[in-house]
């Protein structure tokens, strides 16, 4: 299985960790790898974005976690990335240079689409794991859905805009895993995120 399809079946979740400082966002990585979160992400839109994921990309290192940068648009930016510790990298859109960059680097990558045009060149370039960005303004699960009958071999991470209480139909629509923001960034959501890992892990197979 690819990177995401490995980790996303263990937590359909990638936290989403935005304009946090290096404390705060290194507490609330090692909060939610606790409660089971495989995948933490750190966005990194300006130089405190690479300083925080630098911070917490040590941390992640030191207990065997993983660490990822999102919103990475360029070239530049991805080498940045990687050589700050990120384990994957994730973008908002759709970028051919950035999808054979990270083919070359040997880097797990989540390119962001928004149209079944996106899917489908994404998926030319061998790319079958895609971000579905920003999710509730292009329809949501109805979107997923959809695109579950011209790319049956496709699967979507939908983000913007999910939540907790969301997970379930988005998987239920054929999602491989949602990305989720702020909600689950404090210790309440963390603990409610805790809750339903818990309640999927008891539920019978």
């Amino acid at each position: 299985m690819t990177f995401f399809r490995t980790h996303l079946a263990e937590c359909p979740v990638i936290a989403v960790l935005r304009g946090l400082t290096p404390v705060a966002a290194d507490e609330a990585a090692k909060r939610l790898w606790h409660i089971g979160v495989e995948l933490v992400e750190i966005t990194v839109q300006d130089a405190a974005g690479f300083d925080t994921l630098k911070a917490v990309a040590l941390t992640a290192a030191s207990i065997g976690r993983l660490i990822g940068a999102g919103s990475v648009t360029s070239v530049e930016a991805f080498e940045r990335t990687v050589s700050c510790g990120a384990s994957f990298v994730v973008s908002p859109g759709l970028d051919v240079e950035l999808i054979d960059h990270a083919n070359d680097r040997r880097v797990p990558y989540l390119p962001g689409v928004a149209t079944p045009s996106e899917i489908q060149l994404a998926r030319s370039r061998g790319v079958l794991d895609q971000k579905l960005f920003p999710s509730r303004e292009l329809g949501g699960t109805a979107f997923v859905k959809a695109m579950t009958g011209p790319f049956p071999d496709v699967q979507l991470v939908p983000s913007g805009g999910v939540s907790i209480a969301d997970i379930d139909s988005y998987l239920a629509a054929g999602a491989l895993g949602v990305g989720i923001g702020s909600e689950i960034t404090e210790s309440v959501g963390a603990q409610v995120m805790g809750d339903w890992l818990a309640l999927r892990e008891a539920a019978p197979s």
